[in-house]
């Protein structure tokens, strides 16, 4: 009997079982249809291209499979950087919460040549269904080659650029930086790239001022280093006229760096680049020959193959030559020049002893010379000519000592010298003056317009349209500032101006930035 019960219930659960298996499911007509949403942008095909203080607007295509509001979505843009080489963990930025995107490129955001990815994700917020939409963004650099222009605005200095197309935008460096230029002076560009070990390997730009003179990002033209930090050892007064880095060799057509040369208050102060590890930065003041800093450097330094690094001290009357490195104090050093790198001849003059005060340095037409303005003590303005590079068997480097006979050419407001032609370009007033080396004679004059004084000159042999030589000239009413653009033929002829850009304030100095 017992046998035969539990037989009976086993029989009634499995015949449960298969009458329930062959019932009808109509459960499905009560599941919910669940919305897909849907994005799409043609621009995501290619890479963007936004430059910094431009603002990036994204508005993708959003579809949804059924009708309902867009407020029913929630939206969140992300930022990561896209460069391989940083890591996957990376931070990821949320920069809007609205479905379309409007957002400045700012440098603390985005940063210059870097690749990014802007990803859109759009969640349902019944199901919490969420879509993505990646754009591919490249934060360029507009600023990369052109004419920076380097302003007085009430004594406080501003930057403007002007494009190849002629096209100018003004204000970018108040847009970019707080800390004031006060007094600005100088541009100093470095047309090669520098290792110091400060920052990464690049070219350099430094703002010379009264005060708060600055190293600025190359690229970007965001304030770096203040002035003192370049130096091992603050300098006790801040006067600077020269921070630049010379160059001894070319290697496979691209120049490095030999030498640094900062002029604070007349003194030198050298920076040795390369040969050792560790940050290098611009060293004591450098003793002259006699031991002392009794010395006052013109505004000037080159360099060439031979002799990496000249000055010029406007006390003693002489060239020095730059010894890079002394250990005491840990600082360069001035040197006398060779005996034999003078010729005896009296038409030409001694390194070691010129007997003149210099007014002017720039490049010559021929590569590792240089032509210098000088004045005697009876105000008789001279050319003197001198390499920077000698051979064994020519060991001389001075080339020759002229007269000048250019009218207004010492009290000229600004030069610049020409390396394609045997010329000096010069200012004095209105008046823009072609002065011939070769022929020691000024062969051919340009006058601006009454009142419009030349405040900058400078010469850029290969310019980026492909039109040849260009002679930039700034000029300064009292109320506008203006640039003038000439093309310099073979002959090196200025003629007429081929293009003017205007709209600045005072200008203080022009670079060609490339």
């Amino acid at each position: 009997m017992k046998f035969n019960y539990i037989n009976i219930i086993t029989l009634l659960f499995f015949g449960t079982v298969l009458l329930s298996s062959c019932y009808k499911d109509d459960s499905n007509t009560n599941i919910e249809t669940i919305n897909k949403v849907e994005l799409s942008d043609p621009k995501t095909a290619s890479q963007i291209i936004i430059y910094q203080g431009d603002s990036l607007k994204l508005k993708p295509t959003l579809s949804q499979s059924m009708a309902q509001n867009i407020e029913n979505l929630e939206f969140t843009w992300l930022l990561y950087n896209n460069n391989g080489a940083v890591s996957l963990a990376a931070p990821r930025d949320e920069i809007a919460k609205t479905y379309e995107l409007k957002i400045v490129v700012k440098p603390d955001v985005f940063t210059l040549g870097e690749p990014f990815i802007v990803r859109l994700k759009a969640t349902d917020k019944q199901t919490g269904v969420s879509s993505y939409l990646n754009y591919n963004v490249m934060v360029g650099n507009k600023y990369a080659i052109g004419w920076l222009v380097l302003e007085d605005k009430a004594g406080k200095g501003d930057l403007s650029f002007i494009f190849t197309d002629y096209n100018a935008e003004h204000g970018i460096y108040n847009d970019r930086n707080t800390a004031a230029i006060i007094g600005p002076r100088k541009l100093e560009i470095s047309p090669f790239p520098v290792t110091d070990d400060i920052s990464a390997t690049g070219k350099r730009l430094y703002i010379l001022a009264d005060q708060g003179s600055q190293e600025y990002n190359y690229l970007t033209m965001i304030k770096k280093f203040d002035y003192s930090f370049l130096f091992f050892s603050t300098p006790a007064v801040i006067n600077p006229t020269v921070m630049t880095w010379t160059s001894q060799y070319t290697y496979s057509g691209v120049r490095s760096p030999a030498l640094g040369v900062a002029i604070n208050d007349g003194k030198l102060h050298s920076n040795l680049v390369g040969g050792f590890p560790g940050v290098k930065k611009w060293g004591d003041i450098a003793l002259n020959p006699q031991g002392n800093r009794n010395y006052s450097l013109a505004p000037f330094a080159v360099g060439g193959e031979t002799f990496p690094a000249i000055v010029y001290d406007n006390i003693d009357k002489r060239f020095y030559r730059i010894q890079a490195y002394n250990p005491t104090p840990v600082a360069g050093t001035l040197e006398a020049f060779p005996a034999g790198a003078s010729t005896g001849v009296s038409s030409v003059f001694d390194m070691n002893n010129v007997g003149m005060t210099m007014l002017f340095q720039d490049s010559a037409d021929v590569i590792n010379d240089y032509n210098a303005i000088m004045r005697d003590s009876g105000n008789q303005p001279y050319l003197l000519r001198y390499k920077t590079k000698n051979t064994t068997a020519a060991p001389v480097i001075t080339l020759a000592k002229t007269a000048i006979n250019a009218p207004g050419i010492l009290n000229f407001s600004a030069a610049a010298g020409s390396t394609s032609t045997p010329h000096i370009y010069y200012g004095t007033g209105n008046a823009l003056f072609r002065y011939e080396t070769s022929s020691n004679a000024v062969v051919e004059t340009y006058n601006f317009p009454a009142g419009e004084n030349i405040t900058s000159i400078k010469y850029a042999k290969y310019f980026i349209d492909k039109t040849g030589a260009k002679l930039a000239v700034a000029t300064w009413n009292g109320t506008v500032g203006k640039v003038y653009f000439f093309s310099i033929n073979t002959v090196g002829a200025i003629g007429t101006y081929t293009n003017m850009v205007t709209g600045f304030n005072k200008i203080i100095d022009i670079a060609y930035k490339y």
